[in-house]
Parts: structure tokens; sequence; C-alpha cells
């Protein structure tokens, strides 16, 4: 059987307990999330807008994140709502009820809106109606957001296929497929779309670059490989957010290592020895990797030295960061956004979203940031502008 795990088996390394598993005193040996440290908040935040879509996710830890055209905010809910909003003002422009689980997207790409399901379907919607276009059964259920590039939808499943299908009309033009193994970390890495190339990590620890058109490989290679005597020490999922920047790739895989690797050719430019589950994000000078023990930790994105990290949030299962105007943001288990400086990670502000987790990472369009809670909560935030 087909194991994944999420925030218990980062309890269960901090701790060496497994999760659920108690002393015989009776006492929960394993280490509760840490509690929100004090601070004077050095930025001003306005939250300048909030909204709801559909209903609480019940703590699946689904990959429903906003996306955006630059001028509306795209959502979706587990409940099968989906909606679009105008960036600015929070207006809802139209919603449509899928009827189906959505766990994953939405993808936005050519005026079109891809969702995976938990069921195992993909569905498209017309971004600026919201009226369905297809929808059709992968086979497998789905925990990355879909990546839409040209005429083609790329989707990762759980069951370590990567395919794209025709925006058009859902059929299939091509497969990539890895060996999944016995034990992974709950979720998988969206796809990322630069060009005409896509690349994906995978449940086996491997990285590669495809043919966004016909899925050709232009190159494969291994994060890490699999360690250890036992199937929990050879985890090597890349099971979260990567990020692209110019000519270069980065990512991070559970139990392996932060990487920078040549979009081109795949090889390496730098390594640092990291356990993620969560991903990472990048900005002008860094990469910012939320690692397994929910530690913000600071890359120098040309070298791979490590600037800084935050320990503070430790456990509160963290989103992957976002960089957002010399900061870095993550969410947490509940529903607090929390701006760190980008120079040394030390606390700027703090938001709180909503009541549940914010599992994604939050979005940045223009001067505004964007999340989305399990509770259903959709919400826009931006800096305040000092008085002259």
């Amino acid at each position: 059987m087909r194991l994944r795990l999420a925030l218990c088996l980062a309890a269960f390394l901090a701790t060496a307990s497994g999760c659920g598993m108690f002393g015989g005193g009776g006492e929960d040996p394993i280490e509760p999330p840490a509690e929100l440290v004090e601070f004077e908040p050095r930025l001003e935040i306005d939250r300048v807008w909030s909204a709801r879509v559909g209903g609480a996710a019940d703590a699946l830890r689904l990959a429903l994140a906003p996306a955006t055209d630059g001028t509306r905010i795209y959502a979706g809910a587990h409940d099968g709502q989906a909606a679009a909003f105008d960036a600015e003002t929070g207006r809802r422009l139209w919603a449509t009820r899928t009827q189906l689980p959505l766990a994953a997207g939405p993808g936005f790409g050519g005026g079109v809106l891809a969702f995976g399901t938990n069921d195992g379907d993909l569905i498209t919607l017309d971004a600026e109606t919201g009226e369905e276009r297809w929808r059709l059964q992968v086979g497998g259920e789905v925990l990355a957001s879909p990546a839409i590039g040209g005429d083609v939808v790329v989707l990762s499943t759980v069951d370590g296929r990567l395919r794209g299908y025709s925006v058009l009309d859902g059929r299939l033009r091509w497969t990539v497929e890895h060996a999944v193994p016995a034990l992974t970390v709950r979720g998988n890495t969206a796809p990322v779309i630069s060009g005409t190339t896509v690349v994906a990590g995978f449940d086996n620890g491997r990285l590669g670059a495809y043919e966004v058109a016909t899925g050709e490989t232009r190159w494969e290679a291994p994060l890490t490989a699999p360690a250890g005597r036992t199937e929990l020490d050879r985890i090597v999922d890349i099971s979260a957010g990567l990020a692209i920047v110019g000519n270069d790739v980065y990512a991070v895989g559970y139990n392996g290592r932060a990487v920078a690797v040549g979009l081109e050719t795949g090889l390496l430019i730098w390594q640092q020895e990291m356990s993620s589950y969560a991903g990472l994000g990048a900005g002008f000078a860094d990469v910012y990797v939320a690692d397994d023990l929910s530690q913000v930790v600071a890359l120098d994105r040309q070298s791979g030295t490590r600037r800084w990290t935050q320990p503070e949030l430790r456990l509160r299962d963290i989103s992957r960061p976002t960089f957002y105007r010399g900061t870095v943001v993550v969410g947490d288990l509940e529903g607090y956004l929390h701006w760190l400086d980008a120079q040394d990670g030390s606390f700027l502000a703090r938001e709180r979203v909503g009541s549940r987790r914010i599992t994604s990472a939050p979005l940045v369009v223009g001067a505004m940031l964007y999340a989305q809670g399990e509770d259903g909560t959709l919400a826009a935030f931006t800096i305040a502008e000092e008085d002259s």
C-alpha cells in the first residue's frame, strides 16, 4: 500500500517518534508547533479585501491556490466552486459550481483555467465567463496545480505520470512516466513552464525538463539518490514548488538537497544539503526554502551559500515562501501570514487570513499579495504607504 505523509512526518523527524505514537506514560512525545513570538511590527499591512470561495477543506492539504491574468484573481474550493474576482476591489465577477472535489489549481493560460480533483478529474473553464469547456478522467489523484503553455495543459498525478493535454478538447498529446516509491510525502510538484520547456519533479527524486508541445525529454537528473536502511530514510520525494528564474531552475527535495541547475542543460550549478516538503521561492538575490521543520532558510541564488535561517516558525507547517517587495511571506497552519525581512529573516509583520491552514504560497500581482486559506477565505493585502 502506498502511504503518503504530511506534517506528522516532520514531527516524527523532530522527535524520533511515530505520528500518533504515544509513550508509556500516556504523554504525547511529538513536539508541538512553535508558539507565535511577540515582536514590534516594522511594516504596516493593509487588508484590502477578502472574499469567500466555497466551504472549508477539512485539512486535506490540497493544492488549491489563487491564480491571475494580471487583472483578475481566480480561485477554487474543494466543494467544487470556482470563482473570479477583480484583483483591485475583490468584486466577484463570476462563480461556477463544478460538482467536483477540486484539489489543485487553477492553472491559468490563454484564457483558460484548469483544475484537478481528488477523484482524478481534469476540468477546464473559460476564464472570462467561468463556463466549462471540457472535463475528463485522468486515472490518478491530482495534488499539483496544472500548468498551461501554448495549447497544452500539463498535469502531474500521484501515479508518477506527467501528461500533456490539448487545451482545445482535452486530447492526450504525450505522457512521461516515472516509478513511484512505496513511501512518499503527500503532494506533487506543480510543473512550471518557461518558454517551450516544462520542468517537473517526481516522487523518485528526479527532476526533468520536457518539450511542452511533444513531451520530448530535454534532460533528466536525480536531485538526490535514496539512502538508508528503512523506507522512511529512503524518501527522496520532490513534492513541492520549484522556481525558474531566467535560465536557472531551483528545486528542493525531501531527505535531499536544494539545487540550482541550468534550464537548457540540466547541469548542476550548486547544491546545498536540505530537506523540504513545502518547497522554495526565488527573489532577486536569494532563494527561500521552507525546510522540513518549517524553518525559513535563505540561500544565495548564485552560489547556494546559506545567508540566514529563521527558526521561530518551527513545525508551524508553513507554506512555500513568496518574495514580495523586499520581504519574504509564508502562511502557516493557523491561517497566519508572516512577513520576514529578506535581508536577515527577522519578523516585520503578521496578519491572519482566516481560521485554517494556508497551504499554498501567496500570490503577488503588482503591489498586492493574495492568499487563500483552507477555510475558504481569499484575502488581498498590501504594504501601507508611509505618509509623506
